[in-house]
Order: C-alpha cells, then structure tokens, then sequence
C-alpha cells in the first residue's frame, strides 16, 4: 500500500513504520562501517533502532529518561540505561556511533548534552576516521 493511500484510510502506523525504516536505511548507509562498533542509541525510547543496531555491533547500548520507555525498552532489549544525554555514562572516545533521534529538543540543556556526546565519541588517529555523531531534529516550522 502506498503511504498517500495508507495516510488516506487513517492508517498512520504505515506511515510511521515507512519513515522509520527510511531513517534506519540512512543511519546505515551514513555510519560508515562504526554501526559494527561501540554504539549508543541516545534517547532510545522503546529500542525500535537499538534493535536493528545490535545485531550489527560489536556493543550496542540504549540510554533513556524516561523510565516507562526504559522499562518496555528493557524488556526485549537487556542493555538498556536510564539517564540523561547531559551526564552520558561513558569513558572518554569510548564510543564508534552515538544515535540521538529527536531527542535533542527535549533535553533540559542542549549545548551539554551535545558536549557529551562529542566527548564520549572516539577521536580520529591516524588514518582511522573517528566516531561519528548521527542526530536528528525535529524540522517542523
């Protein structure tokens, strides 16, 4: 069924569900190879793109606030966090990919949230690309 006529009978989960799998194709064709890597999914919600990343990571981890979402989250995906993207509970360059999929409008301070994420990514060395930031944003104006 196309998404027009999906939208048309008031079937909003399709469109949704299309959207979602579009977004995972890009965070994939995007990653450049890090999605075998350290990965978090910053802001996971319920783990829909955790769980599509895990089979792919070398170590995938979800972080969430809000701890119903964690909850569900945790029941089908075991390495589920609760915390805030401002205090991100990871070493220094520990990380290969760092997933934030509109999350960034709900944090309590963005500019810290953004810091830690830069810090927790791995630096480049060498000729080694280093981790890589994918965060998506709400553009509804």
């Amino acid at each position: 069924m196309d998404l027009e006529k999906a939208a048309a009978l008031g079937q909003p989960s399709l469109v949704w569900r299309a959207g979602q799998e579009r977004r995972l194709r890009m965070i994939l064709a995007m990653a450049g190879g890090r999605e075998r890597g350290r990965v978090l999914d910053n802001g996971c919600g319920v783990g829909v793109y955790l769980e599509h990343l895990k089979p792919l990571a070398k170590f995938a981890v979800g972080l969430e606030f809000d701890r119903e979402r964690a909850r569900v989250a945790k029941a089908r995906l075991p390495a589920i966090l609760s915390g805030r993207a401002e205090h991100l509970p990871f070493p220094d360059g520990s990380l290969d990919l760092i997933l934030s999929h509109e999350v960034i409008e709900h944090v309590d301070d963005d500019r810290a949230a953004l810091a830690e994420m830069v810090r927790a990514l791995r630096p480049p060395s060498g000729d080694a690309p280093g981790g890589r930031l994918m965060l998506f944003a709400p553009n509804r104006g």
